[in-house]
């Protein structure tokens, strides 16, 4: 909430500063692409998972926003798939050496929330940068766990529906706010259509964990630690602008 409130209050100086802007305009748009994800561990996680592999993704969503000169302020509603596959070291069960990865593949809607800066370099192609926050709400995920067995073929297989809420029986938190950096480049079709190529680091800001499933479950009262998300999402989007007269 506070991020939102110093973005708000950004965008309301910028604003004042640009009231003389011949170039200001109200868009809507849309996007899609793919994305690699992660987890990163801390404590006791870090050493319990020392291996670990990004996952593919998929993203889109619709985008609005307001361009005041060469400053944007944009929002939307987006639909990404994180996870991540991690492996512990070789490790002892009842005698027997084995080896356990874990895939996880998560599905979110986000709404982000950017302060953003867009300057030509040509006629019609420019460069971008936006960054701010993102509230992600989890709505579904599945996590799939494999353990071999040294010296033998036998191979367990266990698959879980992932669960989000506040609740001792879930798994992770239902919000999620994560802090975005987004560059990008822009070609200018005509004076009120654009098309975005974007890449935006999504970085996860806290424990994924909800708070009373962790002081329930055993596993996390001998692996201390925090789980946190980080993704690379590489888009493609459409603006198209409304244009309007400066009033003063």
């Amino acid at each position: 909430m506070k991020s939102l409130i110093a973005i708000l209050s950004l965008i309301c100086t910028f604003s004042v500063l640009q009231l003389n802007a011949q170039t200001n305009s109200f868009y809507i748009g849309a996007r899609a692409g793919g994305n690699t994800s992660e987890f990163k561990f801390t404590e006791d996680l870090k050493e319990l998972y020392p291996n670990s592999n990004t996952v593919m993704g998929l993203n889109g969503g619709v985008d609005m926003g307001l361009k005041l000169s060469n400053w944007t302020l944009s929002t939307g509603l987006h639909y990404m798939q994180k996870g991540a596959e991690y492996q512990t070291d070789n490790f002892d069960e009842n005698g027997t050496t084995a080896y356990f990865t874990g895939r996880e593949k998560l599905h979110f809607l986000s709404i982000p929330v950017l302060v953003g800066y867009k300057q030509n370099l040509t006629e019609n192609i420019g460069w971008s940068l936006a960054i701010g926050p993102s509230f992600n709400f989890g709505v579904a995920g599945k996590i799939d766990e494999t353990t071999e067995y040294f010296g033998s073929d036998d191979v367990d297989l266990q698959n879980y529906k992932v669960a989000f809420g506040e609740g001792v029986n879930d798994d992770y938190k239902s919000t999620q706010v994560d802090f975005q950096i987004s560059p990008g480049l822009f070609i200018e079709l005509n004076e009120k259509s654009k098309i975005n190529f974007n890449v935006t680091w999504d970085l996860g800001t806290s424990d994924m964990f909800s708070e009373r499933y962790k002081k329930a479950n055993d596993f996390f009262s001998t692996n201390k630690g925090t789980q946190a998300h980080r993704s690379t999402v590489f888009s493609v989007g459409y603006e198209y602008h409304f244009n309007f007269e400066d009033k003063y």
